[in-house]
């Protein structure tokens, strides 16, 4: 089911999620709703979606990874790479808004499936991003906090004179 999103100014999305405890059918149900409520969102097309953006605070987040949405419950970081980039990234909880955040370019995650089996994955580049986003809103961090400490500029998509959409620093 499509779920309304938590979005700042409510100070719930800062809230930090507890772990799945139950490998039962409400969380089969949350994950499914998650992958609902991403899969239904078009402009801007979710690239994942974490259990607290719809009111959920469980440690569950969905990712795109290979463009499907894979579940992760009580995702933990295991591996980090030293490689960083940087990537332009938003957010349904911070609609509208946009900045670049620099993250380790590769991440090796150790997580559960809905069914509790547990496994672990490696991901690079964009994939290794979207599971960092999401792991940090089971946190109640936002990707506005990165780049307030990376001391970078957040941005607006605006209409210009001829209709075409362009980034406006917000002040």
């Amino acid at each position: 089911m499509i779920k309304p999103f938590v979005a700042l100014p409510d100070q719930k999305i800062r809230s930090t999620s507890q772990e799945v405890r139950s490998f039962d059918q409400s969380l089969q149900s949350l994950a499914q709703d998650l992958i609902d409520t991403a899969s239904a969102q078009t402009n801007p097309v979710a690239l994942g979606l974490a259990a607290p953006q719809i009111g959920v605070f469980k440690k569950v987040f969905v990712a795109r990874i290979r463009n499907k949405f894979k579940p992760f419950v009580n995702p933990k970081i295991v591996k980090l790479s030293k490689n960083t980039g940087s990537l332009m990234e938003g957010c349904f909880s911070v609609s509208g808004v946009y900045g670049s955040v620099t993250r380790p370019q590769e991440v090796t995650l150790e997580a559960f499936d809905i069914h509790g089996k547990k496994f672990t994955k490696t991901l690079k580049n964009l994939e290794a991003k979207i599971v960092q986003h999401e792991l940090d809103h089971l946190d109640g961090i936002l990707f506005i906090d990165h780049v307030e400490s990376q001391n970078g500029k957040l941005f607006k998509v605006k209409q210009n004179k001829k209709g075409k959409e362009e980034l406006v620093e917000i002040l």
